[in-house]
């Protein structure tokens, strides 16, 4: 006669839909970082930087927490991203100077280091959507991503609550 373990066991390998369900529940969460340097950290931050330009995006609609690189070298907040413009530099420029929303009181981007920045391939806008800066910086003790990565979120009952790089 099986165990309950090993009938669990069975039934799960005879079914593997239901397995895959099973496995995504049990599986830790997940959490998208992106890496930004300070000054724009703290612009989007304040408001008054409403784009983010990115050769590679993110995904839209999910919780995206920001690393400010060096010398803050912490996740400092999150921010959503709602709308996406993608294509040539000159296009999308074209799209988010007309929006009126691109940055204010900042000294942002131009169309030359946009284009020098995305070479001959696409670039996309992101807006900026509820930015919040966190009550108290969280330590990233995985290596920062240089775009965004995924990290699988753990908390270590010896230190503060940490961020592990996904393998």
């Amino acid at each position: 006669m099986l165990s309950v373990d090993e009938f669990n066991a069975a039934f799960l390998a005879a079914n593997p839909a239901i397995r895959r369900a099973v496995l995504r529940k049990l599986r830790r969460p997940k959490v998208i970082v992106m890496s930004l340097k300070p000054k724009y950290a703290k612009a989007i931050y304040e408001g008054r930087k409403n784009w983010e330009f990115r050769k590679a995006p993110p995904p839209l609609y999910q919780r995206v927490y920001i690393y400010e690189s060096a010398p803050v070298s912490k996740v400092t907040g999150w921010v959503f991203f709602t709308e996406s413009v993608t294509g040539i530099p000159l296009t999308v420029w074209d799209i988010v100077k007309t929006n009126k929303c691109f940055t204010k009181n900042l000294p942002g981007i131009t169309l030359p280091e946009l284009e020098a920045y995305a070479g001959k391939k696409l670039v996309t806008a992101l807006r900026v959507h509820q930015p919040e800066r966190a009550d108290h910086p969280i330590e990233f003790v995985a290596k920062p991503p240089q775009n965004w990565g995924r990290f699988v979120y753990t908390t270590n009952p010896s230190t503060s609550d940490t961020a592990n790089a996904e393998t």
